[in-house]
């Protein structure tokens, strides 16, 4: 917990400093002042640590960071270098999703990975409130997507890939690619 959010050692850190800093008000000796300097330079050592160790989990984010920037961007090239080789389905999902939508946004809300170093190789899920807005290329009709989205992960040659995803409406999976290929009537 301590690599991945800096909050409870700058928290931890400015409650030993302050009674440090009281104890020297209070006594102005050497012994107290060492304390405190010593507790600032610890605090903002593990503070570096934290900021310099990038877990799997903060890997995991940022990779779905990247995926979610590259569809926004229409980047199809890139998508493709973010799916594992090995995931065929999710390759043509992406060939066949992509040229139908112009997307002008993403994001992605309540972000939760959980990381799995059990198995093999490291795999990983992302669960999420994703969002695309675009516009349908053929009708011009607006695309509008607010879904839980689950993206499955697994670690090659140290980089994360897709090899899985579901969207869900509620709690059913949706086909994403049938839904997209004739749009809806609103």
């Amino acid at each position: 917990m301590l690599l991945e959010n800096p909050v409870p050692i700058y928290a931890v850190g400015a409650v030993l400093a302050t009674l440090c800093g009281l104890a020297f008000v209070a006594r102005r000796n050497l012994p107290s002042l060492l304390a405190f300097v010593g507790v600032v330079a610890a605090t903002l050592l593990l503070v570096l640590v934290e900021r310099l160790v990038v877990t799997n989990r903060e890997q995991v984010e940022a990779a779905v960071v990247d995926i979610l920037l590259a569809i926004e961007e229409n980047d199809l090239p890139t998508v493709l270098t973010m799916i594992d080789p090995a995931a065929a389905e999710v390759r043509d999902d992406a060939e066949t999703l992509m040229p139908l939508v112009r997307v002008e946004d993403t994001g992605a809300t309540s972000l939760r990975v959980k990381v799995d170093t059990t198995a093999e190789s490291l795999t990983a899920v992302a669960k999420f409130r994703g969002k695309v807005d675009g516009i349908h290329r053929s009708s011009g009709q607006r695309v509008f997507y607010f879904e839980e989205v689950h993206l499955f992960w697994v670690k090659r040659e140290g980089r994360w890939l897709v090899v899985d995803y579901q969207v869900h409406t509620g709690e059913m999976p949706i086909d994403a690619v049938d839904d997209l290929r004739i749009p809806r009537q609103r």
